[in-house]
């Protein structure tokens, strides 16, 4: 029986400026000694799994068991260290974290070779080399040169007809990848159990279905854009990267904002007016205004029953508080 391939890495280099290091700084700045101890483990969990670390939700309960902290408390440190651009923004987005120096480090551990990452290219942000170039030594004989080169480039010409075959039949399940999503789109919005799961998370109300369908159109239009297909292929992996990806959009219903075509940042707030509390009156002010209004009172009973005087007459020997 083959022996599995160890993807993971038993160590991984750190540079000795990390700490000089602007983002690490930033981090440091917002979240103290716990934001650096986190990423630190971020990328010890990373490192030994390979070059990337999917943000699962039992993942996130783990270490905010670890830490002691909420589980939105970790998302939101996890989310400045994107924000910072410690970890890759668009795989984020797909619950995948990475990033180009972190792929950097681990290839030159592990070699350039990707055996056994076959399911995993999606997520490369770095390109690889699969040539390996040939040691030539003036003792070598000529013949052997030439077998080794002819050898090395018999694999090189596997290597890319798997590739060409892999792209090929990538492209002839897009449209049946597409047909699936879009069924999977009519029957997530005539679950109404889902439909209310999906209000009551995002809180934004019933309105907010009026944009869901469009919302999932622009999500699927992302994930072709990003070559993010083979990530999405069961009805429960569309529907949790659909929620995620628009939960950290902050459930935005403007596609040209969630497309990109338009930035959030230029749209003006909107305009809060702010009023001053009124003054809070005396005890005396408030007894006169309780007076004035219980001789206007009184003047109203008189006249209305047709008494014949005016309150005017009938109050003169009475004291008026009200002067």
């Amino acid at each position: 029986m083959a022996r599995p391939i160890k993807l993971g890495l038993d160590y991984f280099p750190t540079d000795t400026d990390i700490l000089k290091n602007i983002k690490i700084r930033k981090l440091i700045r917002k979240y103290r000694e716990l934001g650096f101890v986190l990423y630190l483990q971020l990328l010890t969990d990373i490192y030994r799994n390979s070059y990337f670390i999917e943000l699962s939700d039992e993942y996130i309960f783990d270490l905010a068991d670890q830490f002691h902290k909420r589980d939105k408390t970790i998302l939101e440190m996890i989310d400045f260290m994107v924000e910072v651009d410690l970890f890759n923004k668009n795989l984020r987005n797909s619950l995948i974290l990475t990033s180009p120096s972190i792929q950097k480090r681990y290839f030159t551990v592990k070699g350039n070779s990707y055996k056994g990452l076959e399911k995993d290219l999606l997520y490369i942000l770095i390109p690889l080399s699969t040539e390996k170039p040939p040691v030539i030594s003036e003792e070598m004989p000529q013949s052997k040169v030439k077998e080794r080169k002819g050898k090395e480039s018999k694999e090189n010409e596997s290597i890319n007809l798997i590739e060409r075959e892999s792209n090929a039949r990538a492209r002839e399940n897009d449209q049946s990848l597409k047909a699936e999503w879009d069924q999977w789109k009519m029957e997530l919005l005539n679950d109404e159990d889902w439909c209310a799961t999906l209000i009551r998370i995002s809180g934004k109300g019933l309105s907010l279905l009026d944009k869901t369908h469009q919302a999932m159109n622009c999500f699927d239009d992302i994930n072709v854009l990003r070559a993010l297909q083979n990530t999405v292929q069961t009805k429960k992996e569309y529907q949790s990267g659909f929620i995620a990806w628009w939960r950290h959009n902050n459930w935005e219903t403007d596609m040209q904002i969630l497309s990109g075509a338009k930035s959030a940042k230029n749209m003006a707030p909107p305009r809060t007016e702010y009023k001053k509390p009124a003054a809070r009156k005396s005890r005396y002010e408030e007894m006169m205004e309780v007076a004035a209004e219980a001789k206007l009172l009184t003047k109203k009973m008189y006249e209305n029953n047709g008494f014949g005087y005016t309150i005017e007459n009938s109050l003169e020997a009475t004291t008026d508080y009200t002067a």
